[in-house]
């Protein structure tokens, strides 16, 4: 019996995942026309983001206290947080609203694992990693020039994109449970990518209103913003407190969320 894995033990949890990455590797190394497409469009993306403060910084030294290597910096930041969240969480929203209304849900009800953790690790876009060490390319290449410190502070890199990953997660999510009680979320996701653009650019760049609305309301300044400027600034302590005090209301909000969803959740097989 020392053998056996618990339902809720942590180990249980990693196989469980590793073999969704295995099968997720085996599906796109089929489809290898899609890796190259879905990395010419990031690409692309990415160079249309240089582009425009390239332009920018062609006619000021500096924006809202921000240098261009310092927007360089939180450029690969912002890349490389957003690309762990592609690889590991984008296309589970997608097919989030076909959980519901095609009963997909039942399936991961009767699963041997939190229904939650299943619906949010089944599928994966693993093409989407080469986002993730471009940004980090392009963090270390502008990082001297930006006046990052360096040394034993490239192990606080990791923390924050950490923090990137949450805040994009907490969000989207709460962008999604409405599913729940919408025949479609379409409309929603749609708002989520025009509030997304705000993530885009250093908060600074803001009003003050909208500086407020996405450090707290929607803290989409919590997936490259708060992380590069801790990076390379520093925060003041009621800045670490509200970063922390915000994605934990998040996540509060989120778990009452699913649970009156699985409560008013109907089989389309009922």
């Amino acid at each position: 019996m020392g053998g056996v894995k618990k339902v809720g033990s942590p180990m249980r949890y990693w196989d469980i995942f590793r073999v969704q990455v295995k099968n997720n590797f085996v599906r796109e190394a089929v489809y290898r026309t899609n890796f190259l497409t879905m990395m010419t469009v990031d690409l692309i993306w990415i160079f249309i983001e240089f582009s425009l403060f390239s332009i920018i910084y062609a006619n000021t030294p500096t924006l809202a206290g921000w240098t261009k290597p310092q927007v360089y910096f939180f450029l690969g930041i912002f890349f490389a947080s957003d690309a762990l969240f592609t690889t590991f969480f984008q296309r589970n929203f997608w097919n989030f609203s076909d959980l519901v209304n095609k009963g997909e849900l039942d399936i991961l009800l009767t699963k041997p694992a939190h229904p939650l953790f299943l619906s949010l690790t089944r599928w994966l876009s693993l093409t989407a990693s080469f986002n993730f060490f471009l940004g980090l390319a392009i963090t270390v290449k502008y990082a001297d020039a930006a006046g990052f410190e360096g040394g034993v502070k490239w192990l606080l890199l990791g923390f924050w994109l950490l923090v990137g990953l949450l805040a994009a997660l907490v969000l989207r999510f709460a962008f999604s449970i409405w599913i729940f009680w919408t025949e479609r979320s379409w409309a929603l996701s749609r708002m989520y990518y025009q509030f997304f653009q705000f993530a885009t650019k250093p908060d600074s760049l803001y009003p003050p209103m909208i500086r407020y609305v996405i450090l707290t309301v929607l803290p989409f300044g919590f997936i490259g913003s708060i992380p590069a400027r801790a990076l390379l600034h520093g925060l003041e302590l009621k800045e670490y407190a509200l970063v922390a005090g915000v994605l934990l209301a998040f996540i509060a909000f989120n778990t009452v969320m699913w649970r009156m969803g699985l409560k008013r959740y109907q089989s389309a097989s009922s």
